[in-house]
Formats: structure tokens, C-alpha cells, sequence
């Protein structure tokens, strides 16, 4: 089962800048480590793997936690998610409204039944995109997408520059994974990593328009 949010990921060239950035808008960096074992359940959703990375975790109440990713060289246009702005504009800054997240799609019906597979629901329409809603089941706090149309066919990585994947805590992967596979999702195999010395099991999903989504649990 689906009990939280835990990220989503940020992928960098310039970890400090980011830092300052993320800083500046309120976050705390609760840990970072370097040097890091890349999974090999990942290889499919690399451009180009590379046995480690850094990563760092930012957590503000009421949004939604950022983890800074260095995958060496990033390569291509920026992925599927982009922070929600008063002023429209796609980059994070001072006009982002942390708890909301834009996601373009190829086909927001179908994007909408894969993004409710992990507990979102839609919550009404805005400016021809589609806004849905996650409640947390333990501390009751609300996230929300806006699936946003955008034509084409499209495949995403994990090291492209920008925010490219979210994560979600599961209480087990196992179960997680098989429920997904009967809704016809591809998934990856379970790997296990150990970050901030807590020992996880971790997969990753697609969904119908490239979305990448990896799913967490506790070991």
C-alpha cells in the first residue's frame, strides 16, 4: 500500500547552486552522500550509467521533498515534471508553489488512471489541464499534479537536467510491484540500496506517456 511521497527527483550539474536555491526557498538538506552504488535495476532508465552517484534530500513542511541527483553528464531537454509558477515560467524560484507540480503528458486520461494507481484522484480542471490530489495517510498533507497535454511520444531518464521522477513509499515493494503489474504497468526488477543507513527495497515504474515513478520501501 501507498502511504506517503517521499520525493521527487532533481537531477544537477551544480550541486552548490542548487543547494543555495533550494536553501533560499525554504528547505532543509536532512542528509547528502557522494559516491553512492548505482543500482543495476537503473541501467534502463540512464542514458549512460555510471557505477555511483551523489544525491542529497530536502524536505520543507507542506511540500513536496526535493532529492538532488548527480548522474555525471546530463544529457537531453528536461522531463516530465516541472514546478508550478504564478508567472507560467517552468523554472523552480521564488514563484513555485511547492505543494503542486505540473506533468505534461501525451494522453492525461490515461496519465490520470496511472497516477491514481498510487493514490491520487482528480480534484477538478484548470485551464484545459487536469489537477489531482494525494493525501498523506499518516500526517494529512496534500500534493498535488496538474497533468498538463503535450503532444508526441516521448521517453524519459533519469539523467536528464530537471525534475524527472517521483517517489513513493510503499510498506512493501513486493506487493506494490505485482499489483502494478496486473494494471499492465512495466516495472523493474527490486533492487536494494542502503542511504542514510537505512536499507531499502526500491523499483521503478513507467507509466503510459514516459512518466518514471520508483517506489520505496523500508527492508
Amino acid at each position: 500500500m501507498i502511504f506517503n511521497i517521499d520525493h521527487i527527483g532533481l537531477s544537477s550539474t551544480n550541486f552548490k547552486q542548487h543547494d543555495a536555491l533550494l536553501t533560499s526557498l525554504g528547505y532543509e538538506k536532512t542528509f547528502e552522500e557522494h559516491d553512492l552504488e548505482n543500482m543495476p535495476i537503473k541501467k534502463p532508465y540512464l542514458q549512460e550509467f555510471t557505477p555511483t552517484h551523489n544525491l542529497a534530500l530536502y524536505r520543507k513542511e507542506g511540500t513536496y521533498g526535493i532529492e538532488l541527483l548527480q548522474h555525471g553528464t546530463l544529457k537531453g531537454e528536461q522531463g516530465f515534471i516541472f514546478p508550478y509558477n504564478k508567472n507560467e515560467e517552468e523554472e523552480l524560484s521564488e514563484a513555485s508553489i511547492l505543494d503542486t507540480f505540473v506533468v505534461q503528458t501525451n494522453d492525461i486520461t490515461a496519465s490520470a488512471r496511472f497516477w491514481s494507481a498510487f493514490g491520487f484522484k482528480q480534484n477538478g480542471k484548470e485551464n484545459d489541464m487536469l489537477r489531482m490530489t494525494f493525501n498523506t495517510m499518516m500526517t494529512g498533507e496534500t500534493y498535488h499534479l496538474i497533468l498538463r497535454h503535450q503532444p508526441g511520444d516521448y521517453q524519459y531518464y533519469l539523467d536528464t537536467p530537471g525534475f524527472n521522477s517521483i517517489a513513493f513509499v510503499s510498506s512493501s515493494a513486493d506487493k506494490e510491484k505485482r499489483k502494478l503489474e496486473k494494471k499492465n504497468y512495466p516495472t523493474s526488477s527490486i533492487g536494494q540500496i542502503t542511504v542514510n543507513d537505512r536499507p531499502l527495497d526500491v523499483f521503478f515504474v513507467t507509466g503510459p506517456a514516459g512518466e518514471l515513478v520508483e517506489i520505496i520501501s523500508y527492508a
